[in-house]
């Protein structure tokens, strides 16, 4: 049997970063729910004040910049497990603890409407959007 343990340890490397990008992206979540919940609350209590407006831009603002880095996070993710597949089929002697990412055909926008995204976060955009459309100043 070959002691194959820097190609263990190059492999856990990169599962550590895998790791910390889904933590990201999990703690990204929470604190959309958390901000987006309670600037909707902020809303409905502010509902027939000037305002109210300018809280449901700022719902939609925050929608978006949480739905972009989430997928900033997503798509390093992707790079990253590409590049376990290329440790993982390395030889021992080959194993040289490169941790750069290998990017994916996969754009942006793509990786933006996939389905966890599109579950999560679209119908809050557009709940706000129509809320925009009909508490217009």
């Amino acid at each position: 049997m070959k002691n194959d343990e820097n190609k263990r340890l190059h492999i856990q490397m990169i599962e550590n970063v895998i790791n910390r990008m889904s933590s990201n992206s999990f703690l990204i979540k929470g604190w959309s729910l958390t901000i987006l919940g309670g600037l909707i609350t902020v809303y409905l209590a502010n509902i027939n004040k000037s305002m109210s407006y300018l809280i449901l831009l700022l719902c939609l603002f925050f929608c978006l910049i949480f739905w972009v880095s989430d997928t900033f996070y997503l798509r390093k993710e992707r790079y990253f497990r590409n590049l376990y597949d290329v440790v993982r089929k390395k030889d021992e002697k080959d194993i040289d603890f490169s941790m750069k990412p290998i990017r994916s055909g996969e754009s942006f926008l793509c990786c933006m409407m996939r389905p966890i995204f599109l579950i999560s976060y679209l119908p809050i955009c557009i709940v706000i959007i129509v809320a925009l459309y009909i508490v217009k100043p």
